[in-house]
């Protein structure tokens, strides 16, 4: 069954065929569509034809780390799912014909114009070896070696073709080049292998020549850790100084026009990799301290949350290159710039009404029938369900696709990202903890309420609240004699020294739930010869503690002590981590709440 291209597709190729013009290859299918006749008038033979000389051209590169539902160098333009959940690809390579195939090999031979040489040769090689692999029952489709070959100096012919002053055609020019090359070193031709770095080098010269710079890195990804190809030591010596002229430039705070610290730091990365294979780490130092200190330059005229996170980066950097003091003179620089970055976050609130009524009624039924069920119902009703905050979650994101797909980091006191939760997709333990820790805070003044209505219904002093926690063995004696300074601070009003005396008490409790689980909370230190106890972030995370804890106190748990995703008070406290302004009232009744906590669902199976 021959290939038939309709009389009028035929007058058009042949046209710019004679003049050998720049051709774009898409727009051109889309006008050869035009002069395609309705679809019903065509035969078998020229909708082949059609296929061969309109859909072909649509089928576009992939990038080496995504090669298409293929594996192929050419992919689809769009992908989706049918009525019936089916794949669908457009173009789809396996649906094309074998003697479209055949016609490409022919056409390659005949045509004169060098973009539709390569173009016809690659399709047929690339298309040919999908075929061949989709119908292994089939006799295959030759692809001999010459015809990669023909794609290869018809794609280092369409150079001439390609103005680098326009900014597409420079990166249709490298796309030509850098395929060239990946043929050539894949049918292992030496000779075209050498002729196609040549020429990458010399276009790269004549475009610096002609201040050709914007695309500075693309011969470092022809070039770099290319296997198969090998370059001279004068070659590598060259794209070296094409790198270090770039990071010159770009780090060049003076050129206002050029200026480009992003870049910079980029083209210093690049230095840094090429040093690193001929092990000269020290010219990746070096490239690092230059890019470095056009950042630090550049962001001291920046605001300070913008500021803060291009330091944030550059500290990482230099630490990874063994650069202490630049990252303690980055790291000061952060400090430095943290209040002034807290002062530019807005507040966020929402009004929420309720009568004095509703909350007298769920008061009364929260504290009602005694002091100790009052203390139960407060520490069970003031805690979130995991369930509840994944659902919570998922409306918001329902409601604010754009936040949801975000991320958020987290900000501690000295300006420094604390945590970085990813979107809803990427990151929803994240999401999870993080609203129960939303939570948390909004629910702070109910807490409050029920700690006053409690204290005012039973007459709960210090030694009543020390008596109820006391008589559980999750607060064994020993530990008595803090807890009492800490209870008796937070009803004398020292929540400073409540909250730091009761959060390791909290910690201590919690280690006994685990050891009541029949879990040891001790671990072997090797370093120093003996045991030690497991912190609350590991214990928390401890298997058993996840198996048999209460879902909704480990994460209540989590969220305000451990996780810097949440609140992480018990870091906080341990590292001191914050000021005496994060330490108040609503902080302590916290505290108190999760030693009724401890004290509850320690003991809910009793």
């Amino acid at each position: 069954m021959p290939v038939s291209v309709l009389p009028a597709i035929r007058s058009r190729i042949a046209e710019v065929e004679a003049t050998s013009g720049y051709l774009a290859l898409r727009p051109f299918s889309v006008e050869l569509e035009r002069l395609v006749p309705g679809e019903p008038s065509l035969t078998e033979d020229e909708r082949r034809g059609c296929a061969a000389e309109i859909v072909g051209h649509r089928f576009v590169a992939t990038r080496p780390g995504d090669r298409g539902p293929w594996e192929s160098y050419f992919g689809p333009v769009s992908s989706g799912l049918d009525a019936n959940g089916a794949e669908q690809h457009f173009p789809d390579a396996e649906q094309i014909d074998r003697e479209v195939i055949e016609y490409w090999k022919a056409r390659s031979e005949q045509s004169p114009h060098p973009m539709l040489q390569a173009r016809y040769a690659d399709l047929a090689w690339e298309i040919g070896r999908i075929w061949n692999r989709a119908r292994p029952t089939e006799p295959s489709i030759a692809l001999p070696r010459e015809l990669a070959q023909r794609a290869i100096d018809a794609y280092l012919d369409s150079l001439r073709l390609l103005d680098p002053a326009e900014p597409l055609r420079l990166l249709e020019a490298w796309r030509c080049l850098d395929r060239a090359l990946g043929l050539a070193i894949s049918v292992k031709d030496a000779a075209r292998i050498e002729r196609a770095k040549l020429a990458a080098f010399a276009f790269n010269r004549t475009n610096r020549a002609a201040g050709q710079m914007g695309q500075w890195w693309l011969i470092d990804d022809f070039a770099f850790d290319r296997k198969g190809l090998t370059l001279a030591d004068a070659e590598r010596a060259e794209l070296l100084g094409w790198l270090e002229e770039s990071l010159a430039v770009c780090a060049d705070l003076s050129d206002r026009q050029r200026f480009d610290p992003h870049q910079a730091l980029q083209a210093a990365d690049r230095i840094a990799r090429w040093g690193a294979k001929e092990r000269k780490p020290e010219q990746g130092v070096a490239a690092l301290k230059k890019a470095g200190m056009a950042f630090e330059t550049f962001a001291k005229q920046s605001n300070a949350m913008t500021a803060t996170a291009w330091l944030e980066d550059l500290s990482v950097r230099y630490r990874q290159s063994n650069l202490a003091e630049d990252a303690s003179r980055v790291d000061a620089a952060i400090i430095e710039r943290s209040e002034e970055a807290r002062q530019s976050l807005k507040l966020a609130s929402a009004e929420i009404n309720v009568s004095a009524e509703e909350m007298e009624r769920w008061l009364d039924a929260l504290t009602a029938g005694s002091a100790r069920l009052a203390a139960a119902r407060i520490a069970v009703h003031l805690m979130s369900k995991p369930e509840d905050m994944r659902k919570q979650v998922e409306e918001n994101a329902a409601n604010a696709p754009i936040h949801a797909n975000i991320s958020i980091a987290i900000m501690d006191d000295n300006g420094f990202t604390a945590a970085t939760i990813g979107s809803v997709k990427d990151d929803m333990p994240g999401r999870i903890v993080n609203m129960a820790a939303n939570y948390i805070g909004a629910s702070s003044p109910w807490l409050h309420q029920a700690l006053q209505r409690l204290k005012a219904r039973w007459q709960v002093d210090a030694d009543g609240l020390l008596a109820f926690l006391s008589q559980s063995p999750l607060f064994p004696e020993s530990s008595l004699g803090l807890l009492k300074a800490g209870v008796e601070a937070w009803f004398a009003g020292d929540f400073v020294k409540a909250t730091h005396v009761l959060v390791p008490q909290v910690e201590a409790g919690l280690r006994e739930m685990l050891r009541a689980f029949g879990e040891s909370p001790m671990k072997h230190n090797p370093r120093e010869g003996g045991f030690e106890s497991i912190g609350m972030g590991a214990l928390l995370m401890n298997e058993v503690f996840k198996a048999k804890a209460d879902p909704k106190f480990r994460l209540h748990m989590r969220a305000l002590y451990t996780s810097p995703k949440g609140i992480n008070l018990r870091n906080k406290v341990a590292h001191g981590l914050a000021s005496s302004d994060g330490f108040g009232l609503s902080m302590a009744n916290w505290v108190i709440h999760s030693l009724l906590a401890i004290r509850t669902f320690g003991h809910l199976e009793d």
